[in-house]
């Protein structure tokens, strides 16, 4: 599949980044850490701007996460249940992913939309619970935006910093996933303090 992958991407470059992103947002058939760590890889070795690759794999995985909101929302929970113990191997979809995927969002809300960009299966599941409960539209985006940006700005360019050692990547990647979103949460807890902080001082003068 990694082959196939890189044939892919290195043909269609803008566009081949942009669907492979879109497909893995929707069905899951791709690994972001090998599409996002070798576009990365492919901005240092030909002439696509790293900025560019950057905003389209972002518009590509939202619009990816919408189209599961979509469904989600259409189907509802017990027919998608059906779905899933039924075809669900054809996809790489277990039951036991989606009841993950739905207990994260039921323990953490609005966030678990944002957390769950960081971790693989949960990342493209995690729209589906959001649009089967109707999760705040606007909120949803932007929450997918930002979590889904910060993960490939991070693949992107450890892909162009390796450079054509950029595939040593996966034997690492699920430990730079949980550091990452140990990283996260300290910085949205840090912000989530000064805010708090500011409030305080404002209700205090």
């Amino acid at each position: 599949m990694e082959h196939w992958i890189t044939e892919f991407m290195t043909q269609y470059g803008y566009i081949g980044v942009f669907i492979l992103v879109f497909l893995e947002y929707v069905i899951h058939p791709f690994p972001s850490e090998i599409i996002l760590t070798f576009a990365g890889f492919m901005t240092s070795q030909s002439n696509l701007n790293i900025f560019i690759v950057c905003l389209i794999t972002v518009i590509a995985a939202v619009l990816g996460a919408l189209v599961l909101y979509s469904i989600g929302a259409f189907i509802g929970e017990e027919r998608l249940y059906k779905f899933v113990d039924k075809r669900g191997k054809y996809i790489g979809i277990k039951t036991q992913d989606l009841d993950k995927t739905i207990k994260w969002l039921e323990k953490y809300g609005h966030w678990a939309i944002f957390i769950g960009r960081f971790i693989p299966i949960v990342r493209t599941l995690i729209s589906l619970p959001a649009g089967i409960t109707k999760i705040n539209l606007p909120a949803f985006i932007l929450l997918t935006a930002i979590g889904t940006g910060m993960w490939n700005i991070f693949l992107i360019m450890l892909g162009k910093t390796l450079g054509s050692h950029w595939h040593e990547i996966l034997l690492y990647v699920g430990m730079y996933s949980k550091v990452f979103i140990i990283v996260i949460a300290i910085a949205a807890l840090y912000v989530i303090y000064l805010w708090y902080k500011r409030i305080k001082t404002t209700r205090a003068n």
